[in-house]
Parts: structure tokens; C-alpha cells; sequence
């Protein structure tokens, strides 16, 4: 005989002798079909899903509300007429009321809402 055989054997007899007091103390061993499984309860609550809820509604309200400064802001009146800001004027004036944007970002802004700026600065 196979000595990996035998060693099987040796190992298997302590398993059927639990399982002959397991039975003789009244154990009942119940087979489910996979139906029958239940799910794990969750835990914790994913705090993570609800912060993210309206994040995009946020951030829209967020860019819209920047984009009505930048109107505001994208014109100076003079004794000459209107004159358009730049982006980087625009981005100056926006950080003087204490919204930190990028020149890039208030392109984008201004380009996605359709607010005419003046053409100027550095060539990129």
C-alpha cells in the first residue's frame, strides 16, 4: 500500500470517530442547496456612497455660480466703452473676491458657458 494511503488512513480515523459521537450525541448534519444560503449582513454603513450622492449637482451648482462671476467681471466699463479682461485679468479679479481658479480653469469656465474674453498673455 501507498505510504501517502496509509497516512490518509491514519488521519481519517480521528475525523470518523468524532463524527460517530457527534451522531450518537444527537447531531444532525443538514445539506442546503445554494438557494438556501443566506447573505453576510453589512457591517458599517458606506459613508462614502451619500457624500457622493450629489457631488456632481454640487459641483455643477458650484460652476455655475463661477460662471456668472466671471461674467460679471469678464467686462470693464471705461469713459471709451466696454473693454473684455483677459483670462489672467479675470483670474486676478476672481482672486481678489476670494475664489482661487487658474487662468486654464476660467478659460474652460468661460469656454463651457460661452463668455467671450479678450484674447492676451502667454502663448502656451
Amino acid at each position: 500500500m501507498d505510504t501517502l494511503i496509509q497516512l490518509g488512513q491514519d488521519c481519517q480515523a480521528p475525523l470518523e470517530a468524532a463524527k460517530a459521537a457527534f451522531f450518537a450525541s444527537g447531531g444532525q448534519i443538514r445539506h442546503c442547496d445554494l438557494s438556501e444560503t443566506q447573505y453576510r449582513p453589512i457591517s458599517v454603513w458606506n459613508t462614502a456612497i451619500t457624500k457622493r450622492k450629489f457631488a456632481r449637482r454640487d459641483f455643477e451648482q458650484k460652476e455655475s455660480q463661477l460662471a456668472d462671476l466671471i461674467r460679471q467681471n469678464a467686462t470693464v466699463e471705461t469713459e471709451f466703452g466696454i473693454i473684455r479682461r483677459t483670462p489672467t485679468e479675470v483670474r486676478n479679479k476672481l482672486r481678489t473676491l476670494g475664489e482661487k481658479l487658474t487662468t486654464p480653469q476660467v478659460e474652460q469656465i468661460a469656454a463651457k458657458f460661452r463668455i467671450e474674453l479678450a484674447e492676451g498673455g502667454k502663448l502656451r
